[in-house]
C-alpha cells in the first residue's frame, strides 16, 4: 500500500548559519529566514528533536505547541557535533564523540 503522504525528504544539511525550517504545509518551502529560537521538543536520549525557528513561528509555536526547552539560535545551534546543554540558561555546545552513544558523531 502506498502512503498517502508526501515525503517530507532528507534533513537539511547543517551550515552555521541558522534559518527557519518552519513550513505550512508538507510539501511547501521552509521559511528560510535568519532563526532566533532553536526550540527542542523532546530532550530524550536517543529521540531527542529539535527545531530552527524565527520570530514569527516561534509566536506560532508557543501558541499552538508544547515543547520541552528553547533558547536564543546562535551560529553553534547548526553545526554538527553540538549538544544541547542543560544549564540554565540552555544552549548549544560542542560535543565530543566519547560523550555520545557508541562514540559515533
Amino acid at each position: 500500500m502506498t502512503s498517502p503522504f508526501p515525503d517530507l525528504g532528507g534533513i537539511a544539511p547543517r551550515m552555521g548559519d541558522p534559518r527557519c525550517g518552519s513550513k505550512n504545509f508538507p510539501t511547501s518551502r521552509p521559511c528560510s529566514e535568519p532563526a532566533t529560537w532553536h526550540v527542542a521538543w523532546s530532550l530524550t536520549p536517543e529521540t531527542a528533536n529539535f527545531s530552527l525557528v524565527c520570530d514569527e513561528h516561534m509566536d506560532e509555536v508557543q501558541e499552538k505547541y508544547v515543547y520541552a526547552d528553547r533558547h536564543p539560535a546562535e551560529t553553534a545551534c547548526d553545526m554538527p557535533g553540538t549538544g544541547w546543554s542543560l544549564a540554565a540558561p540552555s544552549r548549544c555546545v560542542p560535543v565530543s564523540s566519547a560523550d555520545l552513544p557508541g562514540g559515533t558523531r
